[in-house]
């Protein structure tokens, strides 16, 4: 029986699918590497083995890879491509049939499908942005490395923490808590002594002559004699805008009249 051979447009869809489905799997390749050289920075300031950063990468690895693929359709061809819009989808799922308006079409989509070109997916800046992040983390891991820098020893810590507590056992000897009544003052006060400062004997005098106060000097109160001042006599006197208003004829009256009250 002879085999069938394949249609050209089912080759060119295959090829366009897996063409998509590497270039996901190498995105997928470069954050995982990215992941792993920042979760070695990290043992590296912890003071853990590097093969801890295996354990993280993988697990973000296979999460990350997971929904990556979801890109590996023809859906994602056509937003890149909207000459191909909804043709190629069309195509992917009648090409089994035969039928001329079927052939044509599949025709028509593998025409346009010679204008796709595998570097349109290929987001070039979030490239550069992490092969840039590579490069820094791995000088700073290696110069890290080289001068035995450590951020913190988490198992050290984690040591501490765990033996950590919060109020200590004491042996305490129970004869040093013993209370012995005595009546001695001397063994509570101690003997009286005088401190010995030193071997050297210091002879500490004060100088009378550096000092402005006369202490054994001491005199009576002066007496003060205060003179009296008797206080000024009050007279009353006119007001010159008072005489103003008052005719000329009445203010002699006026005078006698004020002097014969000052007399009285």
């Amino acid at each position: 029986m002879p085999s069938i051979k394949p249609k050209p447009i089912s080759i060119a869809l295959r090829e366009a699918k897996q063409s998509i489905l590497q270039l996901v799997l190498f995105h997928s390749v470069f954050d995982a590497l990215v992941m792993f050289l920042l979760m070695v920075l990290v043992c590296l300031l912890l003071s853990l083995p590097k093969w801890y950063a295996l354990i993280p990468t993988a697990v973000y690895a296979i999460i990350h890879t997971y929904g990556n693929l979801k890109d590996v359709s023809f859906q994602a061809i056509e937003e890149k491509y909207p000459n191909l819009k909804e043709q190629l989808i069309t195509v992917a799922d009648n090409w089994k049939e035969q039928n001329e308006i079927v052939e044509e079409l599949n025709q028509e989509v593998l025409q346009k499908m010679k204008e796709i070109r595998t570097s349109s997916f290929l987001n070039f800046g979030k490239l550069s942005r992490e092969i840039l992040v590579m490069a820094v983390v791995s000088f700073v891991i290696i110069g890290l490395a080289g001068f035995n820098v450590k951020f913190i020893d988490l198992k050290e810590t984690v040591k501490q923490i765990r033996d950590f507590r919060a109020v200590d056992e004491y042996n305490i000897n129970n004869e040093l808590l013993q209370y012995e009544e005595s009546q001695n003052l001397s063994e509570i006060l101690g003997d009286k002594s005088i401190a010995e400062l030193g071997k050297q004997q210091i002879d500490l005098q004060i100088n009378p002559l550096m000092s402005d106060v006369d202490i054994g000097k001491v005199s009576n109160p002066a007496e003060q004699q205060f003179r009296e001042v008797p206080p000024r006599q009050i007279q009353a006197s006119t007001d010159s805008s008072f005489e103003e208003e008052i005719p000329k004829q009445y203010q002699r009256m006026v005078k006698t009249y004020f002097k014969e009250i000052t007399r009285s």
